[in-house]
């Protein structure tokens, strides 16, 4: 019978719960209060321009913000605050058992923002949704940067620059709309091509072209966005390969005080940069002395006869100058030259007081001095000086010379390094008499007593370069006897760099100089210049960038090119051309080997192309990647209906600043939820060329929970949005009244019972069913709660000493709720018989009489065991 009713009871369980199941999607809203209208606008910003856009939601929602359905079709109203922005339906179904109802939002000409409102049953929601991006300012976090390849400028040239805005972490800011900025500069050394740059609406930056003048000095740009109150400046230091002033160099530095001497003079002359440079025209010179009797008027006499100077073309003068020293013995000889606007230029040199000859006994050791000038001009013309010396050893030295003067050390190398007119310290007034007045180790002319020269049969004078390609020996020139030194001609090539320029000669030894071969205008290097950062590249979201290319001097200032060059930028695989007569060249490239990620770093290769390319310009930079465009992912509602499928989710391609972007060809992301087990996103969504936004599916699987629906795409800083999967139906809870004693048996006894939500809140109208475990009766069997969520019946107990009722819950919108009751019955305790034990009856007697038997041998046993335990106790008493 028990098994039987447990079947009953299943079976009508399972029937409830089908019921149930079927009518749970669709809810009567007439019969429901606390339910309330949401408004989605997915996206809420879209782009301007005559179009219809689907990107209206309208729900109906539980008291909970669960989407419920209703069961039959719904009215929703619709209106607009400002039509002429965005338009709406005035009316919209939202058909029986969907979850949802869309609408076209329209949108005309105007940019803005205006709010849709809709309303069901006297419920309302609303929402604002923006068209186009007409922000009115820019924001708050940002600063104005200007941007230079190169601080440093050659005269009569040209480079980029760039003005941008950006974010105080770093990213660069789409204007919103055209902002000005204003340059401001000196103009007599630079002027840009324009007082004034425009980041035009939707653009990063904006740039322009700064030109010099034929001026030298140092000069500042500076970029000023008025109406946010932003300003930046930067310097910029110009100078030029003409020349600018002069330099003399006498050597050797030290010579015997002996008639019919010769010094070797060459005057250079040098750029604002003290770099060599090349005459522009023809360049007289004056030369002069602070030793005119033996000197001076030498000099006077030599420019009588050739005119001294610099040819247009050539960076020197070279002059081989006799004077008459005999017996002067003086230190700061000078000789000076000077031309009218170049300025003035001084060297020095030295006489001694011994002439020693090579031969003499006075020579421990001998060795060469070599002289030259540290830089020199590429394809340029120089001299270089040979001096044969012996060396001075401290070791030897008395306290005074033959003729009674005090011996004290003099640091030749000390003096040839100051000015003349520099301040002097002691050591500088003393004389050099002889060897034994020197330092140890300083070298002292010796006089050779042959001719040393280079002959094919002969190689006495070796004059060697150490890099024939930068620097050849043009001519060794030659050492003549009773003379100590000899002038080697040198010239320059094309190529810059530097080279060791050594002499030799045989039997005395040999010695080195490094020259340093300067081609200021030379092509150096091809800079990788981007105008949104100087290590930063801002790429679109197709993968292309904006990049310039500009050639720099060996000075790393623009070089104006003199004939056009091309150049193979990797891994782009774009070819870019800088043009004759011009600095730099700007390229817009592409490449789809980038898989670009914010804040990752890309490296750009330079490579010269061409017959004639310079592979010594080959570079490469590393840049760290920003991306321009982000996804975002729109969801309508942030919580579905675990039983309701085709939901939907947005995604829409945006600017850093949120402003929707329009793509020129389809965009492919990629839609991916953080947990399929809850909610499953089927397939991935495509952009289409022309709209910012596109939809894309999202379902439930039953499973309640919280995931992350995320969208990427190639080049754009990917985003997700958190959604819930939750049940509109809340669970029924039962409560019983009345049944804290027990009940008798066989009496009518009434139960109340109260039926409320998860939220404690009454339910009226649940339908009860009660059914006993055979114990008992209920009336009525199924019953209904009123307004107060309670309802009654009776129940009377057959028997005891426990009853149990189960009870089921149902309601319209809500899960069943089911619970067992357990009653205590107070029943009296049942006699012992025979028939209750159901035994034969003819063992009833026999049961009888054995109990008789028990209870006569329990008294015989009880008397028996007293008699001793009396008699101990009379034996105590005794």
């Amino acid at each position: 019978m028990k098994s039987k009713k447990s079947t009953i009871f299943l079976l009508s369980l399972i029937m409830l719960m089908a019921l149930n199941l079927q009518t749970s999607y669709g809810q009567n809203l007439s019969n429901l209060s606390d339910y309330s209208v949401h408004l989605g606008i997915s996206p809420p910003h879209i782009e301007s321009g005559l179009s219809s856009h689907p990107v209206g939601y309208v729900y109906v929602l539980n008291k909970n913000e669960v989407p419920i359905t209703s069961t039959y079709d719904v009215e929703i109203s619709l209106t607009s605050d400002d039509p002429q922005i965005a338009s709406v339906p005035e009316k919209i179904i939202l058909e029986a058992n969907s979850e949802y109802a869309t609408f076209d939002i329209k949108t005309g000409i105007l940019s803005g923002t205006t709010t849709i409102t809709a309303e069901l049953n006297g419920k309302i929601d609303f929402k604002e949704i923006e068209i186009g991006t007409e922000s009115t300012q820019l924001p708050d976090d940002m600063v104005l940067e200007l941007n230079l390849p190169t601080d440093k400028m050659h005269v009569n040239s040209e480079m980029p620059f760039s003005v941008y805005l950006k974010t105080l972490d770093g990213y660069v800011i789409r204007a919103p709309y055209d902002v000005e900025v204003i340059i401001d500069y000196e103009k007599t050394l630079a002027i840009p091509d324009s007082d004034k740059l425009v980041i035009k609406k939707g653009d990063y930056y904006a740039w322009g072209i700064l030109k010099t003048n034929n001026k030298v000095g140092n000069t500042f740009l500076r970029a000023i966005q008025v109406e946010n109150q932003l300003d930046t400046a930067k310097s910029i230091h110009v100078s030029s390969t003409l020349p600018t002033s002069l330099s003399i160099s006498v050597f050797p530095k030290l010579i015997p005080a002996e008639i019919d001497r010769t010094v070797n003079i060459f005057v250079s002359l040098l750029d604002s940069d003290g770099n060599p440079a090349v005459a522009a025209h023809d360049i007289p010179l004056k030369f002069f002395s602070n030793e005119q009797n033996k000197i001076g008027d030498k000099l006077d006499s030599m420019m009588k006869e050739i005119k001294p100077v610099i040819k247009k073309g050539e960076f020197g003068f070279n002059l081989k100058q006799k004077i008459d020293v005999f017996d002067l013995v003086a230190n700061d000889l000078m000789i000076g030259v000077s031309s009218e606007g170049y300025g003035v230029a001084t060297d020095t040199f030295f006489t001694a007081g011994d002439t020693i000859n090579i031969e003499s006994s006075e020579i421990n050791s001998r060795g060469v001095k070599i002289f030259g000038l540290e830089k020199i001009p590429s394809n340029a013309t120089a001299t270089i000086v040979y001096q044969i010396s012996t060396i001075e050893e401290d070791d030897d030295d008395p306290d005074v010379d033959e003729d009674g003067r005090e011996i004290e050390s003099i640091d030749l190398e000390e003096r040839y390094s100051k000015e003349y007119g520099e301040e002097k310290d002691d050591d500088d007034y003393l004389l050099i008499y002889g060897l034994d007045h020197l330092s140890d180790n300083e070298y002292y002319p010796i006089l050779a007593n042959d001719n040393y020269h280079s002959t094919d049969y002969s190689q006495l004078l070796s004059i060697v370069s150490g890099d024939e390609s930068i620097v050849k020996i043009k001519n060794s020139g030659k050492l003549e006897s009773g003379y100590s030194y000899g002038t080697a001609t040198i010239s320059s090539t094309q190529k810059s760099g530097e080279v060791l320029v050594s002499a030799n000669i045989k039997g005395v030894g040999s010695d080195s100089i490094l020259t340093k071969v300067v081609n200021s205008l030379q092509q150096k290097e091809v800079r990788l210049f981007s105008p949104t950062g100087s290590d930063t590249i801002l790429f679109e979201r197709d993968g292309s960038f904006d990049i310039f290319l500009v050639a720099l001097d060996a000075q790393k200032r623009p070089k104006m090119l003199e004939n056009n060059s091309k150049y193979l930028i990797t891994p782009t695989n774009g070819l870019v051309e800088i043009k004759k007569d011009s600095s730099f060249a700007f390229a817009n490239l592409k490449s789809d080997s980038f898989s670009i990620a914010d804040s990752s770093t890309v490296t750009l290769s330079v490579t010269p192309i061409g017959e004639d390319a310079d592979l010594s310009l080959d570079s490469s930079k590393q840049f760290t990647a920003q991306p321009s465009s982000k996804m975002l992912i729109h969801l309508p509602t942030d919580i579905v209906n675990n039983n309701q499928f085709d939901n939907i989710g947005v995604v829409q391609i945006v600017d850093l600043q949120n402003n929707p972007i329009i793509p020129s060809h389809d965009i492919r992301t990629k839609i991916i939820s953080s947990n399929n087990g809850i909610l499953r996103t089927i397939s991935d969504a495509v952009i289409p060329a022309g709209k910012s936004y596109s939809s894309f599916p999202i379902n439930p699987t039953g499973t309640l929970g919280d995931t992350l629906i995320s969208a990427s795409a190639k080049g754009v800083i990917p985003s997700d949005s958190k959604l819930t999967s939750a049940s509109a139906l809340t669970k029924l809870k039962i409560f019983t009244t009345g049944l804290d004693q027990e009940i008798p048996v066989d009496e009518q006894v009434e139960v109340k019972l109260y039926i409320d939500d998860e939220n404690a809140e009454s339910v009226s109208g649940a339908s009860i069913q009660i059914m006993t475990d055979g114990n008992s009766t209920v009336t009525p069997d199924v019953i209904r709660t009123g307004p107060d969520g309670g309802a009654s019946f009776t129940v009377k107990a057959l028997t005891g000493p426990i009853i149990s009722l189960d009870v089921i819950a149902t309601a319209e919108g809500y899960v069943d709720g089911q619970d067992t009751i357990t009653i205590n019955v107070d029943a009296p305790e049942n006699t012992l018989s025979v028939a209750n034990l159901e035994l034969p009856e003819w063992i009833g007697p026999i049961i009888i009489v054995a109990l008789l038997l028990i209870a006569v041998l329990v008294v015989l046993f009880l008397r028996k065991s007293k008699a001793p335990i009396e008699e101990e106790w009379e034996e105590e008493e005794i």
